[in-house]
């Protein structure tokens, strides 16, 4: 029998180069942020993941990708394609 699993959206807060927060962005919102940040060149944007400081460089990438940073997704498909 199958059940269904509620599984709440991992967010992270968002904060502009002056430190203000913008707000909580679940993974499909960050992804969206990282893509406006490439397409308008910005600089100095960052998200708080685990007390860490995370940064965004201005072509949308993180340097250091923290490893459990949206990592539910990518969790589930590896159970998914286990052999």
């Amino acid at each position: 029998m199958l059940k269904i699993n509620k599984i709440t959206p991992e967010t992270v807060n968002v904060y502009d180069p002056q430190d203000n927060l913008l707000g909580a962005v679940n993974e499909y919102e960050f992804l969206d942020l990282r893509v406006q940040i490439k397409e308008k060149q910005l600089d100095g944007y960052y998200v708080i993941h685990k007390g860490e400081k995370v940064a965004i460089n201005k072509n949308g990438q993180i340097a250091d990708w923290p490893y459990d940073l949206f990592a539910t997704m990518g969790s589930l498909y590896a159970k998914l394609f286990k052999p």
